[in-house]
């Protein structure tokens, strides 16, 4: 049974892994990140909103794995795809976020590189409704 479910377990651990370490990455290194943030978005954005922006984005990166998490959980356990749906759902919310944050400062390269991950969460939603 659990190989039925074996490619959506391995997309959820591909965006657990990613959200994951950003999460880990903006805590243990929050005064750099912030001031590369206010770097990126100093013709755009004031430093204060960059900190509620940051504060945002982590926090739904933090839900976004624990939401991530559970689905994993459920799927092994109780083989029910309704938290991978939601997981999948918040990570695609959180990379427009993301997206509009990087057209804002018109950093199109970085903004074409999300495109991936969006990629694998709208694949991993629409996967995980048709199974």
């Amino acid at each position: 049974m659990l190989l039925t479910y074996s490619g959506i377990i391995l997309l959820l651990i591909f965006l657990l892994v990613t959200y994951l370490i950003s999460s880990f990455e903006k805590i243990f290194a929050w005064k750099q990140t912030y001031k590369d943030f206010c770097g990126l978005f100093k013709d755009a954005l004031s430093p204060f909103v960059v900190l509620i922006s940051n504060i945002v984005i982590l926090g739904i990166e933090i839900t976004t794995s624990t939401i991530i998490g559970i689905a994993l959980f459920n799927i092994v356990t109780e083989e029910s795809l309704l938290y991978a749906q939601y997981a999948f759902i918040l990570s695609s919310i959180l990379l427009l976020i993301l997206l509009v944050g990087l057209r804002i400062v018109k950093d199109f390269a970085g903004a074409s590189r999300l495109g991936i991950y969006f990629i694998v969460s709208v694949a991993g939603l629409f996967w995980s409704q048709y199974i």
